[in-house]
């Protein structure tokens, strides 16, 4: 038996390698922030051939849930396409696919995601320039609801106000049956918020990508006894930031094993056998 545990890193990004370098300046510059890495396919593989010890305990990321988001209405084929491929040549990796709102088609883009292997819609309104809450989108929501496809929200930014938590929180009570998950623990630089605003429910799901470097313990923990510890994943939002980085800030929180598991793989592997048939 194995004495390394594998865990799931449930928000990673990647890219075509031509466009990488390129993408990964665009991110840190939107971000005021250095990136960890360019995010290709061959990054993202290296960091499943890590090893990685902490305090004498070993880990390794056996699987990632991988997204790209469309910044034009042209580019949602072919990027949808290209995770398409990368999932079918690679069992490890989990895909949600994109669209703009600009997809006049956004019917039958949804309707090929299983059909391309695709679980989940991933959308991030700062980078495509639209209120998570605009009802504009609500037919989107309602067609990803109506096929069973997850929609992970990114969540929060300092400068804008496209994803502010109390937005996710009209569309979660306008669309009652949607799930969701809302990535950055509900809401980057606005935990605060998205405690107050969003309420607890079975269909409301959180990542902690790009927030433990910015949070305490304390404060995990207070989500995790608002919502419940079974609705939270742990992921880097790779390559923004470094996954053995973000594994020892968790570790660092000093949850008991049994919390650890959770969010490390085992609330990630309940959602996709519940939600995304996989």
């Amino acid at each position: 038996m194995s004495d390394i545990l594998d865990i799931i890193d449930a928000h990673c990004h990647v890219f075509p390698d031509p466009i990488a370098e390129k993408s990964r300046g665009a991110v840190g510059a939107f971000y005021e922030l250095p990136m960890y890495t360019s995010g290709t396919l061959h990054n993202l593989k290296q960091e499943r051939d890590r090893v990685l010890e902490f305090s004498g305990r070993k880990f390794r990321v056996a699987r990632q849930l991988i997204c790209s988001p469309a910044v034009t209405g042209h580019q949602t084929a072919s990027i949808n396409a290209f995770l398409s491929e990368l999932i079918r040549q690679d069992p490890a990796l989990t895909a949600f696919g994109t669209l703009h709102p600009e997809n006049a088609d956004y019917a039958e883009i949804l309707r090929n995601f299983r059909s391309q292997g695709l679980v989940g819609l991933k959308l991030h309104s700062d980078f495509q320039r639209f209120p998570i809450d605009d009802p504009a989108m609500y037919p989107v929501y309602r067609e990803a609801a109506n096929l069973g496809l997850p929609v992970l929200f990114h969540m929060g930014d300092r400068k804008l106000d496209f994803s502010h938590p109390r937005r996710l929180r009209k569309v979660l009570d306008d669309i009652p049956e949607l799930t969701a998950i809302a990535a950055h623990m509900g809401g980057y630089s606005h935990w605060k918020e998205a405690l107050e605003l969003l309420e607890p429910s079975d269909r409301l799901y959180f990542d902690i990508s790009s927030t433990l470097q910015f949070v305490d313990g304390a404060l995990v923990q207070k989500f995790l006894h608002r919502f419940g510890e079974t609705q939270f994943f742990f992921g880097s939002d790779f390559p923004m930031w470094d996954p053995a980085k973000e594994l020892e800030r968790l570790l660092s929180f000093g949850f008991p094993d049994e919390v650890l598991q959770k969010l490390l793989i085992g609330n990630f592997e309940q959602f996709l056998a519940e939600h995304c048939g996989t």
